[in-house]
């Protein structure tokens, strides 16, 4: 068994590179190099503009990091936390557990995130591009809009459907303009409805001149001709909101856009913000040797880290060149490291910088030469085409050049989304959804069935504290709380319960008021049946029977054929929050409250219409074999503050009622778990 274990946290370039150049360093066994990436494989990010321009397919970006990376653990757990003190790693388990795994060496590889908050309306009704499954979601996009305006009648419509804007002129952003304008322009003559004048393509940048990284001349040249080529340039612009319609500037002006592609926008990962280590800039501050500041152990690399290059005594940039090298180089740190050797610092000159410019042109630095138009785009295709991670990816790449040279770009845009359908899952009679203690992760509604909540007694062992039936809910106290299930839940009958994962339930607990207030209410009495230290009340008060709640039927009373004018008097004189309405026999027919007076309002009711045209029929109600447990449950489940009590159900003669604030004060009397049980 290895004696030394080497984390590596991100398989982007620089997390890949590292791995790799371990791999042929050390000697086969002498380590454990492990690799946590959320995906399986590693995305080549400089093709994605043309992924989402219909130039090459979408799998000829990704690579499987276990096909590249042979004798390296790859897991796709997420890491959450790193403790730099204990040498160990926090991770969350494929069962939603917290797992920690120890390292010799842990390497920060995790790159920058994508930050979607940055312009009020992006992350509503831009497109990002920093996924394949964004590039593919911008393609199907654009063709659809293409779709669209083939079919439209309306000509200002059709022209707001194929206008694109592209916020950001870095390489992304140029990269992405052409790509959407060649895609569009050159579709154009499949299409009889429109015109290549209908086509508006505008690129927003916030500065002076597009490029920033390159030479003021390779940006004046790439500004001429991407205009020539039909994109629209708008510099100096400032975007500070998204709309469903386009975008909206500083200056208070809107440029109209059905579809708006967002290059801008990122910030770190949350394991690097939660990191208590110095940071500039919110990346993670290194040494030379690109060892995190402070730490023996620990090192940063990629997009993620300020690491300070040598060679010009500038921070490195976030690209992938400089990523690639810093991850061959931090692993030949470590190799010096573990053979005791002096490590050395980070030194790379840049090869130069490339960006297609779209219509077969780019423009180029390459060790201090100059390139532009269509021999800059010939070297751009071949370098990327070499730096693919792969040869099977390279020659897909190739292949899928070669056909957009001689063959139109694919116009297809197969439908993905699934047949809508609610996670369902079925559990049978003994079957435990859930154990106390257990992570949470979803939220459970029960359509047919019986569970009943347990908690562990003072010897450890579980106890039955609840029942619940169909149209209860339950699994949501840990989800707000963020903490671990405080209960079991197990199947009393055969189950069928709608399952929702907690990102669905957190967003609808945090937007939707009418459902958060709901589950407050619910909350209230289920952490108070929770609560351990009233355990035994709650045993106590589960054999009561409800007798000892009940109080007299109230005097003040309705028959059905009151008026509604009678019934307001009726509340305003007693100051009354309800009224029974009981019929001669004493059999309760319905119950009005504050409720159903306003709803009778709303809806114009007549001062002379009678009771039983708006009083509740149905109400909710207990016998004398309920006990104050299942009066209190009901309670809490309808939001009521009191109960009739009937003789039964079938004959409903009233013989009293129970109010929430005299079982409350049953609840919290002192003398309640010394009180005799009643025969």
């Amino acid at each position: 068994m290895p004696s030394r274990r080497i984390i590596i946290i991100g398989g982007g370039f620089a997390g890949v590179q590292c791995a790799r150049t371990l791999r042929k360093r050390l000697i086969s066994g002498s380590a454990e190099i492990v690799l946590f990436s959320r995906e399986n494989n590693m995305v080549f990010y400089p093709l994605l503009a043309e992924v989402a321009g219909a130039s090459i397919s979408p799998m000829t970006v990704t690579a499987p990091l276990r096909q590249m990376l042979p004798e390296v653990r790859c897991r796709t757990e997420e890491v959450h936390h790193i403790d730099v003190a204990a040498s160990e790693v926090e991770y969350e388990g494929y069962d939603g557990r917290l797992c920690r795994m120890a390292f010799d060496h842990a390497v920060l590889a995790c790159g920058a995130a994508v930050n979607l908050t940055m312009i009020p309306g992006m992350a509503d009704h831009a497109f990002p591009l920093k996924s394949v499954g964004d590039a593919v979601a911008i393609r199907f996009h654009v063709m659809a809009q293409l779709e669209k305006a083939e079919v439209c009648s309306d000509p200002e419509r059709r022209r707001w459907l194929l206008s694109f804007v592209v916020v950001g002129g870095g390489f992304s952003g140029v990269e992405m303009a052409g790509e959407i304008n060649d895609l569009v322009r050159a579709s154009q003559r499949f299409y009889t409805n429109f015109t290549p004048d209908n086509v508006t393509v505008t690129l927003v940048h916030s500065r002076q001149q597009i490029l920033p990284e390159v030479a003021s001349s390779l940006r004046e040249f790439a500004r001429v001709k991407m205009e020539q080529a039909g994109i629209r340039m708008m510099l100096n612009r400032k975007v500070v909101t998204v709309t469903p319609e386009g975008v909206g500037f500083q200056e208070g002006d809107m440029l109209k856009g059905a579809t708006v592609v967002c290059t801008i926008g990122t910030t770190m990962p949350e394991l690097v913000q939660q990191m208590n280590r110095p940071k500039k800039a919110g990346r993670l501050c290194t040494d030379s040797d690109m060892r995190l500041c402070e730490t023996q152990n620990v090192w940063a690399i990629g997009d993620c880290a300020r690491v300070i290059n040598a060679y010009d005594n500038q921070p490195s940039p976030p690209t992938g060149q400089f990523a690639e090298r810093q991850g061959r180089q931090v692993a030949e740190n470590i190799v010096r490291v573990l053979r005791d050797q002096p490590t050395k610092p980070f030194s790379f000159r840049p090869l130069g910088q490339l960006c297609s410019i779209g219509e077969r042109n780019a423009v180029a630095e390459i060790l201090g030469f100059q390139l532009s138009g269509f021999l800059a785009w010939w070297i751009w295709r071949t370098v990327y085409l070499l730096k693919s991670p792969s040869w099977s990816r390279r020659l897909q790449v190739a292949s899928d050049w070669t056909w957009e040279l001689l063959f139109p770009r694919d116009l297809a845009y197969p439908r993905i989304d699934q047949t809508e359908r609610i996670a369902r899952a079925h559990y049978r009679p003994g079957d435990y959804i859930f154990h106390q203690g257990e992570p949470a992760t979803n939220f459970y509604v029960i359509e047919q069935g019986e569970v009943e909540i347990l908690q562990r007694d003072a010897s450890g062992q579980p106890a039955v504290v609840g029942e619940l039936g169909p149209g209860d809910f339950f699994g949501e106290i840990s989800l707000l709380d963020g903490t671990a299930r405080l209960g079991s839940v197990r199947a009393r009958t055969a189950v069928e319960v709608v399952v929702t994962g907690k990102e669905i339930f957190s967003n609808m607990s945090r937007t939707f008021t009418p459902f958060r207030t709901f589950l407050a209410q619910a909350l209230r009495w289920r952490r108070l049946r929770l609560n351990p230290r009233l355990a035994h009340q709650w045993a106590l008060l589960d054999r009561r029977p409800l007798s000892q709640f009940m109080e007299a039927v109230p005097a003040q009373r309705l028959s059905s054929d009151d008026t509604f004018e009678s019934a307001i008097r009726r509340f305003d004189e007693h100051a009354l929050s309800f009224l029974c309405v009981v019929e001669d026999n004493e059999r309760l027919d319905g119950i009005i409250g504050r409720n159903e007076l306003f709803e009778a309002f709303a809806q114009g009711k007549n001062p002379l219409t009678k009771v039983h045209d708006f009083m509740r029929s149905d109400p909710i109600m207990v016998t004398p074999i309920d006990t104050g447990l299942t009066a209190g449950d009901l309670m809490n489940k309808y939001d009521l503050d009191w109960l009739p009590v009937v003789d039964a159900k079938e004959t409903r003669r009233l013989i009293g009622i129970v109010r929430s604030e005299r079982m409350l004060r049953q609840i919290i009397a002192k003398d309640l778990s010394s009180e005799p049980l009643p025969i």
